[in-house]
């Protein structure tokens, strides 16, 4: 009897006893998600902008008759005057920026009589450099709308990709005496 009830409080025991756990692998996934927003800056060394530019003083503008000087030499002068600050290294988060370029004329606000002019037209001439070629957009002074233009690939990501130039100087006159003041605005904004 004593074996009966030996068997039973074994079979007991192991009814009982729950079966050891089995061993499983366990899986844990982290996402990690993030975004670029569209953007265009400057970089200059490591330090990024959101403008870029100088003054370019070109002094005397008339010859000895008081006409405006060769567009050629005052195209070089604006070059030499404005060096490196002419050119600039501007990057975008997107691939095809949008461009646009307005030349303002060199004006005076003394008055202008006939046979005289107090205003100077030139043409902005601004090369974008970008993977796979280069883009040029010019603008007239003398149309007061911007020039614009989408370029067809980013710009090169690396050295100077925006230079600004001057071509086509010019006055109907003999030009009037005092300060005369004029722009170029480029703008490069991130495009689709």
């Amino acid at each position: 009897m004593k074996k009966i009830a030996l068997i039973a409080m074994t079979a007991a025991a192991a009814i009982a006893t729950p079966a050891m756990a089995q061993t499983t692998e366990v899986t844990g996934t982290i996402n990690i998600t993030g975004s670029v927003a569209p953007k265009c800056f400057v970089l200059n060394g490591s330090t990024a902008s959101d403008t870029f530019g100088t003054t370019v003083a070109l002094g005397e503008l008339a010859q000895a008759d008081g006409t405006l000087k060769p567009s050629a030499d005052l195209s070089a002068q604006f070059l030499t005057v404005g060096g490196a600050a002419l050119d600039a290294r501007v990057l975008c988060t997107s691939a095809t920026p949008n461009v646009s370029v307005t030349a303002e004329p060199l004006v005076n606000t003394v008055a202008a009589d006939t046979g005289y002019d107090n205003s100077v037209d030139f043409t902005a001439d601004v090369t974008f450099t970008r993977v796979g070629g280069t883009t040029l957009v010019s603008d007239l002074s003398s149309n007061p709308a911007a020039s614009t233009a989408s370029l067809p690939s980013r710009l090169t990501g690396t050295g100077t990709n925006v230079t600004v130039r001057t071509s086509g100087w010019n006055a109907s006159g003999v030009l009037v005496a005092g300060d005369y003041t004029g722009k170029i605005t480029v703008v490069v904004a991130p495009g689709a």
